[in-house]
C-alpha cells in the first residue's frame, strides 16, 4: 500500500476516534471549571432517586438535542467546589440499540465526563454491574453508588461494600437512596477526589483474545488505544450504529480492511465477550454477596397474584381505572375549582370590563388561564398516581399482563398506560405516551389516543343518551358507541402496523422491579418536571386557541348569532340535515372543539336557556331532534375532532402538522360516515 494512502488512512481512523470517541476539549481548567459528572444506571436502580437527593431543586430539565427523551442536569456545591451532575436515560448497556443507549454512549464518548457514578441495585448487583462492565471499559474513573441496600436486605441479601470496592478497585458507596436520614457526604465526597485520570481499569473485565487482536490491529492504523479496544469490543458485539459511523468515516480502502479484520473474528466473538464480562461479574460477587437461606422474598409473594396470568390482569383493569378516576377527582376538586370559578366570572368581568376587552377577558382569556389550571392540577395529580405505582414496582408488571394483548396491534405493553389514561384524558395521555420505547411503536400508540372517549366526551353521550332514549336504550347506546370507538382505535393500529415498514422486535424486553416502598420526593419531583414540560409546551397554544375561537363566536356582530360561527353553521346546516340535526347542533360540535365539555354550554346559549340548567337543555333539544337524530349526534360527538389541548399535545409528540392534519381528516371523515351510517340504523330500529 503506497505511504500516502496509508498515511491518510491513519489521519482519518485517528479523526474519528477524536471526534466520536475521544474527549471533548474543554475550555478551562479542571480546577476553574465545574466538574461534569454523568449519572448512569439500570432501570429501577434508584438512579432518579440519587440525582434528586444530590442537587435538590437546583436541576433542569429539557431534551437532547434531536431527541424526545428528557434530559436532567442538576449543580451540586460543597464547601467552595461545584459539580454539574447530568442525568443519563436509563440503560442496560452501550450498544445502541434505543433512543436511551444511543445518548448515554455518545455522551460518555464524546462529552467526556470528568467521572460517571454509576448507581447499581444492591439487590440485583450481578445484573446492574453489566452496565458498569461497559463504562470501565471506556477508561473512565467511576464510583458506584450501591443504592437501595434496604431492598436488598429484605430480599435477604448481604453485600459486603469495602469487599466489592477492593475487587473492582473503585470507590463503592453503599446507601439507601430513599432514606432522608442517610447523609450522602460520602458519596459527594468521593465524587469530588475520585482519580480522574484516564487509564484501563486493571481489575475490569477483560477482553477475549480475538477482540484485543482486533484492538491492536485499529491501534496500528492510528486510533488511540483507550478507544481501539473499546471499538473492537462493539464490532465483536455486531453494533451496527458504530459499523455505520466507521463506514462513513473511512475511505473505501480503509473500510474493507477494517470489515476483513471483523470478518474474521469468530462466530461466536459476541458471546465470548458476554461470557467475559458475565466471569467478571461471578468473580466480583462470589466473596462479596451473601444470601440467606430459606428466605421468602416478598416480590416472590405478592407476584404469585399480581403476575397471575388470570388474577394479575383482572387486578390490573381494577387498579388502573380507580388510580385515574383517583387523580381526576383530587384533580377537579381543585384546577376544576379554578375552572368553575373562571367560567363563572363572565358577568362579573364584562360588568367590569364593558365592550370587546371584557368579551375577550371573560370569553378567552380568564376561561383559557381555568382550563390550564384545571388541566395542570388533573396532570398533575394522574402523574402523582402513576409515578406512585412506578416507583412501587408495580407498572412495570401492568405492562407485562398487557403486552400479549397488544402485540397483536404492533405496540407492546408499555403503550397499556397511556392507553388506559385516554379513557380520562386524551391531553394527558398523549403527553404520556414518551414511555413508549420505540418511534413506531409510539407513533401508533399516538393515533389509537384520539379514538378513545375521553371523560368530557363520555360525559356528552351520557347526557343526551339518558336523555332523549328509555334508559336501557340509553346504556345499549352508550355501550355501543364506546365499543365503536375502541374497534376504531385498534383498526387503526392494525392499518398502521402493515402499512408502516416492519422492525424486528424481539417483543417486550424489561426487567421487573423488586417491590419496594416508593420516595415522595422522587415522585414530587417528576411530577414537577413533566407539569414544567406540559404548562411550556401547550398552555400558550391553548390560550391562543381560545382566543382564536372567541373572536369568530364574537365578530363581526358582538354575539354568537351575529358571528362568523353562527354564519358558518348555518352554511354547514346542510350537512346537519343529513343526520337529523340543524345548525345549533353543528355550532355545539364545532364549539366543542375547544374542550368537550363546551358541547351543552353552547346548546344553552343557542336554545336559549341557562347553562346549568341540563333539564331545561335536554327539554329544548328533545323538541328539536328525532332519536335517530340524537344517535347520530352522540356518535359523531365520540368520534368528532378531538379538544384543542389534545391537538397541541399530539402535535407535540408527533413532531410534524402533517402526520397530525392526516389523522385529524381521516378522524372527521370516519366520524361523518359512521354517524350517517348510525342514522339510517336508528331510523330502523329506534
Amino acid at each position: 500500500m503506497p505511504d500516502a494512502a496509508k498515511k491518510t488512512d491513519v489521519n482519518v481512523l485517528r479523526h474519528h476516534a477524536e471526534t466520536v470517541a475521544a474527549p471533548a476539549p474543554r475550555a478551562a481548567s479542571a480546577a476553574e471549571r465545574p466538574l461534569v459528572v454523568a449519572v448512569a444506571g439500570q432501570p429501577n436502580t434508584g438512579k432518579s432517586t440519587v440525582f434528586n437527593r444530590l442537587t435538590g431543586l437546583n436541576q433542569r430539565v429539557g431534551n437532547w438535542p434531536g431527541k424526545t427523551v428528557d434530559r436532567a442536569e442538576g449543580r451540586l456545591d460543597r464547601a467552595g467546589r461545584s459539580c454539574v451532575l447530568v442525568d443519563l436515560p436509563g440503560t442496560y448497556g452501550l450498544t445502541a440499540n434505543s433512543v436511551e443507549e444511543e445518548i448515554a454512549r455518545d455522551f460518555l464518548l464524546s462529552d467526556v465526563p470528568d467521572a460517571v457514578l454509576a448507581v447499581v441495585n444492591a439487590a440485583s448487583l450481578e445484573r446492574s454491574l453489566y452496565l458498569v462492565a461497559e463504562i470501565m471499559a471506556l477508561g473512565l474513573s467511576v464510583v458506584v453508588a450501591l443504592n437501595m441496600m434496604d431492598v436488598a436486605e429484605q430480599e435477604g441479601r448481604t453485600i459486603d461494600a469495602d469487599a466489592l470496592s477492593r475487587a473492582m478497585g473503585v470507590p463503592v458507596i453503599p446507601l439507601v437512596g430513599t432514606s432522608r436520614e442517610q447523609s450522602l457526604d460520602g458519596l459527594v465526597e468521593a465524587l469530588f477526589f475520585v482519580d480522574r485520570s484516564r487509564s484501563e481499569h486493571r481489575n475490569g473485565p477483560q477482553a477475549p483474545e480475538a477482540v484485543r487482536e482486533l484492538a491492536a490491529g485499529l491501534e496500528a492504523e492510528g486510533m488511540v488505544p483507550e478507544k481501539a479496544l473499546w471499538t473492537a469490543t462493539k464490532l465483536a458485539e455486531n453494533d451496527s450504529s458504530l459499523r455505520a459511523r466507521l463506514k462513513k468515516a473511512l475511505d473505501a480502502d480503509a473500510w474493507q480492511r477494517l470489515d476483513e479484520r471483523v470478518n474474521r473474528l469468530p462466530d461466536n466473538a459476541a458471546m465470548d465477550v458476554y461470557e467475559k464480562r458475565q466471569q467478571w461479574i461471578d468473580s466480583v460477587c462470589g466473596n462479596v454477596v451473601t444470601v440467606r437461606q430459606g428466605h421468602a422474598s416478598p416480590t416472590d409473594r405478592w407476584d404469585r397474584v399480581l403476575m397471575h396470568p388470570l388474577w394479575g390482569r383482572i387486578v390490573a383493569f381494577v387498579v388502573i381505572p380507580l388510580g385515574c378516576l383517583l387523580g381526576v377527582v383530587l384533580g377537579m376538586c381543585t384546577g376544576g375549582m379554578a375552572l368553575m370559578g373562571a367560567l363563572s366570572a363572565g358577568p362579573q368581568i364584562k360588568a367590569l370590563l364593558p365592550g370587546v376587552l371584557g368579551s375577550l377577558m371573560a370569553g378567552a382569556v380568564v376561561p383559557a388561564a381555568g382550563w390550564v389550571l384545571a388541566l395542570l392540577s388533573i396532570i398533575g395529580f394522574i402523574y402523582a398516581v402513576f409515578h406512585f405505582l412506578e416507583d412501587t414496582g408495580y407498572l412495570a408488571r401492568v405492562a407485562c399482563l398487557m403486552d400479549p394483548l397488544l402485540g397483536r396491534l404492533g405496540v407492546d405493553g408499555k403503550s397499556a398506560i397511556p392507553l388506559l389514561m385516554g379513557f380520562l384524558c386524551n391531553t394527558v395521555a398523549i403527553a404520556g405516551s414518551r414511555v413508549v420505547n420505540t418511534r413506531r411503536q409510539r407513533f401508533i400508540t399516538l393515533c389509537m389516543l384520539p379514538f378513545l372517549p375521553c371523560s368530557g366526551q363520555t360525559g356528552v353521550a351520557f347526557l343526551f343518551a339518558f336523555a332523549l332514549f328509555e334508559p336501557r336504550t340509553a346504556l345499549l347506546v352508550i355501550l355501543g358507541v364506546t365499543a365503536v370507538n375502541i374497534c376504531l382505535a385498534c383498526v387503526t393500529a392494525v392499518v398502521l402496523n402493515r402499512r408502516m415498514d416492519r422492525v424486528q422486535s424481539g417483543g417486550l424486553v424489561m426487567e421487573l422491579p423488586l417491590y419496594h416502598k416508593p420516595n415522595f420526593r422522587t415522585i414530587l419531583t417528576g411530577v414537577r418536571t413533566r407539569l414544567e414540560i406540559f404548562a411550556k409546551s401547550t398552555a400558550g397554544f391553548i390560550f391562543a386557541a381560545l382566543i382564536l375561537v372567541w373572536a369568530v363566536s364574537y365578530y363581526p356582530g358582538g354575539s354568537i348569532e351575529h358571528s362568523y360561527l353562527y354564519v358558518l353553521g348555518r352554511k354547514l346546516e346542510p350537512l346537519g340535515s343529513f343526520f337529523g340535526f340543524d345548525w345549533r347542533f353543528v355550532v355545539a360540535l364545532m364549539s366543542s372543539f375547544v374542550a368537550k365539555e363546551t358541547t351543552a354550554g353552547t346548546l344553552a346559549v343557542l336554545f336559549s336557556v341557562g347553562a346549568g340548567d341540563h333539564e331545561a337543555i335536554i327539554h329544548a333539544v328533545r323538541s328539536a331532534i328525532t332519536p335517530q337524530g340524537a344517535l347520530a349526534f352522540v356518535v359523531i360527538s365520540n368520534l368528532y375532532l378531538p379538544c384543542v389541548a389534545s391537538i397541541v399535545a399530539l402535535r407535540s409528540e408527533l413532531g410534524a402538522w402533517r402526520h397530525t392534519l392526516a389523522l385529524l381528516a381521516a378522524m372527521l371523515g370516519i366520524a361523518l360516515v359512521t354517524a350517517l351510517a348510525s342514522y339510517h340504523a336508528g331510523s330502523i330500529f329506534l
